[in-house]
């Protein structure tokens, strides 16, 4: 496997898994600039990584839950991707600039 990252995260949103009862399981609703193709072409993004006991898993998909008796981990991710998403759609609409 490659060390290249493809990721840079310029904010993140972290969302501890309802599933996970003693709290080492998260989402990370990110946003960033993401190069798909490994070729320095990197493009803006809203995306979400997983973690466990501290430490990012990037061979594990990240799985949404559906089940709660409360709000669904779909629904507090869905959450802050659209939080993200609309800021930053605004930003540049408006021509922010982010640091």
């Amino acid at each position: 496997m490659s060390d290249y990252k493809v990721h840079n995260i310029k904010e993140e949103i972290i969302i501890t898994a309802n599933h996970n009862p003693n709290g080492l399981v998260k989402y990370h609703v990110c946003y960033g600039e993401v190069d798909w193709e490994k070729n320095g072409n990197r493009k803006p993004a809203v995306f979400l990584l997983m973690s466990y006991d501290g430490k990012i898993n990037y061979q594990v998909p990240a799985h949404l839950t559906l089940d709660s008796e409360g709000e669904t981990d779909f629904e507090k991710v869905y959450d802050a991707l659209t939080y993200l998403k609309h800021k930053y759609q605004i930003y540049k609409k408006f021509d922010v600039v982010v640091k």
